[in-house]
């Protein structure tokens, strides 16, 4: 999936961005809420955002954005937030240079993805 962000992000003759292990922690464990908890929101079930999650996790920005995909296959996932206009926007926003993606394999249901972007 980061491959096909930077590959989306160059045909648009934007900067790549960088992983960040950081924004993939945040990541990683909101698919994995998400998933074990049944639900699919940008905001926890305890009512933190994607800015709280990051912020909390000691994360420092100015910009940040977040993208949720529930699919059975990475390309899938991409062409699906690749579709959705905010989804969209956020992949190829000049604002963002780091992300970090977690992902949780769930089987038969699919895998819950989440992007978490930064500057």
């Amino acid at each position: 999936m980061f491959r096909l962000v930077n590959t989306e992000r160059a045909k648009a003759g934007l900067n790549l961005v960088s992983f960040d292990n950081s924004l993939r922690d945040v990541a990683r464990e909101h698919s994995d809420d998400m998933f074990s908890r049944g639900y699919f929101s940008h905001q926890s079930l305890e009512g933190l955002s994607p800015f709280d999650r990051m912020e909390d996790a000691g994360i420092d920005f100015a910009y940040a954005g977040e993208n949720l995909a529930l699919a059975p296959s990475t390309p899938l996932a991409m062409q699906g937030l690749m579709n959705s206009r905010g989804h969209r926007d956020n992949i190829l926003s000049p604002n963002f240079n780091k992300i970090g993606i977690g992902v949780i394999d769930g089987g038969i249901y699919g895998k819950m993805y989440s992007q978490e972007f930064s500057n």
